[in-house]
């Protein structure tokens, strides 16, 4: 049986695989935005259907890091603590 290995916190640059890590979900999250063709995390002005109006910043309900091509439909968003699909939205405008 071999030992097990430990954490050595007190190296140079061990805080950087976290801010690495951080750096490539946002990326991922900007990438999603540019797909689906949204703002997210901006300040917006959306419509729903029925005549819903809603303002605030607009995010994901939940993160992803990827959203398969038939998925995307099924995407839930929210804004500020309204909760909606995003086949839902008539329209949306960014307001910052």
């Amino acid at each position: 049986m071999t030992a097990q290995d430990e954490f050595n916190f007190g190296t140079k640059g061990a805080g950087e695989g976290c801010g690495h890590w951080l750096a490539q979900r946002q990326q991922a999250l900007v990438e999603l935005a540019r797909q689906v063709n949204l703002p997210l995390n901006h300040q917006v002005e959306v419509w729903l259907v029925g005549g819903v109006r809603l303002r605030g910043k607009l995010q994901l309900q939940e993160e992803m890091l990827f959203v398969p091509e038939d998925h995307v439909q099924q995407l839930r968003l929210r804004v500020d603590q309204v909760q909606f699909l995003i086949h839902e939205m008539e329209s949306c405008m960014r307001l910052d």
